[in-house]
């Protein structure tokens, strides 16, 4: 199947997941991602500011600034196709771009060598190669950032992934169920 197949796929699975249930496992998500933030005494984060049909980060985010750590959100310039990671300060200052994507106000505040960012995705392989929604912008940001790559998903979104030259892989999969090193999957080469 084409990256574009395995998209529609995925949205179609994750559409008709039972809210209730989806509920349950997203708070899950959270829980699990703070105690990994707690263990590994991550002082910065960079995490998308979640669209509706996204896993919700507001939770993620707010604790974060509660707990005096640094949160960088992403803001992509469409038509350079680069993407950089503006300090968040606060929801009273978040803003729609032109794609309706919410971003901080103030985009000056840039960090794109945050101690872990938090990659979006569709479809994950338990080497933590991904599907991502189609822009690339991920891809191109990841191959100059040096720091720790996680993604968190329920277990419906591990699948078959097509892997092109250019797709960069994640270091962590976290799910409800589990916490996946996808980088001790990968040969020596992928790390």
């Amino acid at each position: 199947m084409d990256k574009k197949s395995l998209r529609k796929n995925m949205i179609s699975v994750l559409s008709s997941m039972d809210e209730v249930s989806k509920n349950e496992k997203e708070d899950i998500l959270k829980e699990r991602l703070i105690g990994f933030i707690k263990e590994h005494d991550i002082r910065s984060i960079g995490i998308v500011l979640a669209m509706s049909h996204e896993l919700d980060t507001d939770g993620i985010i707010s604790w974060m600034v509660e707990s005096g750590r640094e949160v960088y959100t992403p803001v992509c310039d469409y038509r350079e196709k680069e993407m950089n990671f503006s300090r968040f300060v606060s929801f009273d200052d978040v803003v729609t771009d032109e794609k309706n994507l919410r971003v901080p106000s103030d985009t000056s505040g840039v960090n794109n060598q945050v101690d872990l960012i938090v990659v979006p995705g569709l479809i994950y392989s338990e080497a933590g190669y991904r599907v991502g929604y189609g822009g690339g912008f991920y891809d191109r940001f990841l191959k100059d950032y040096s720091g720790l790559k996680v993604s968190l998903l329920f277990e419906e979104q591990i699948g078959e992934v097509v892997r092109e030259p250019h797709d960069i892989p994640v270091d962590i999969l976290i799910t409800p169920e589990r916490t996946i090193d996808a980088k001790s999957r990968r040969p020596a080469n992928e790390k």
